[in-house]
């Protein structure tokens, strides 16, 4: 059944409205009509079972059937520090996947090698690209709660992240390696670990003093092993090992 996201606003007693991207998808893309039903969800934990009315008019709505508490979102919250890529698509692509796969927080960073050039003219269209593309994975994932969208930061801002487990891929790293961290934390019963962060590069790595100053706010380098991933690639593995070793897979 197709599934949209709606603000809360748009739910009024039983009756849910659309904004008109929504609308265009209901009757132009999608050309569903009266009765015809559809879910949506508000951002707050529930789906809401729809039946379509007035479908060929101005004045679409839904009338809800049925509201319903979901969970689909993973027991330990997962942070994305995703540097900002030379390709878009390639972005893109990784908020999409990492949607899907439960991330809870993207915070775009620049880095020193990153290669785009942000300005402040380029970044507002930026966000809401990026917010469309994390809202249709969403949708189609069958997620309730839409990830955070965090403000695009520059690295040496990163404060404070040893608030929780924090780790940095590092494709120099010689010592410790993803596998082995996550399972000595994971089987570390005197630890109740709820978020993680995942630090993740550009297309040209990290910088040593980069390394360093991530250690000093908290940060391990970890290694994703003995080959070389594309900075696209390394943030999704990276968040499907942290799934699998907590035992978040959604079965």
């Amino acid at each position: 059944m197709h599934r949209f996201y709606v603000s809360k606003e748009r739910i009024e007693k039983s009756v849910v409205t659309f904004e008109e991207d929504i609308e265009h998808q209901i009757c132009k893309v999608l050309r569903l009509i009266d009765g015809n039903s559809v879910i949506v969800f508000d951002n707050s934990g529930h789906e809401y079972l729809i039946e379509l009315r007035n479908v060929n008019s101005k004045k679409i709505h839904g009338q809800i059937l049925e509201k319903t508490k979901i969970d689909t979102e993973l027991a330990i919250g997962i942070s994305l520090f995703q540097s900002v890529l030379k390709s878009g698509e390639r972005f893109e692509y990784i908020l999409q996947k990492c949607t899907e796969l439960g991330v809870a927080r993207f915070i775009p960073l620049v880095t020193s090698r990153t290669i785009p050039r942000i300005t402040s003219n380029s970044i507002l269209a930026k966000r809401l690209r990026w917010g469309k593309i994390i809202r249709e994975a969403a949708e189609q994932s069958g997620r309730v709660l839409l990830p955070e969208l965090s403000e695009i930061k520059y690295f040496n801002e990163l404060s404070g992240i040893d608030e929780n487990l924090s780790i940095i891929l590092w494709e120099e790293e010689e010592i410790q390696d993803i596998k082995n961290h996550l399972s000595v934390i994971s089987n570390d019963t005197s630890s109740n670990i709820s978020n993680i962060n995942i630090i993740v590069g550009p297309e040209g790595g990290f910088e040593e003093n980069e390394i360093q100053f991530a250690k000093n706010i908290g940060a391990t380098p970890v290694s994703l092993g003995k080959r070389i991933l594309r900075s696209d690639t390394a943030g999704i593995v990276a968040v499907t090992c942290v799934m699998y070793e907590f035992g978040q897979f959604l079965l």
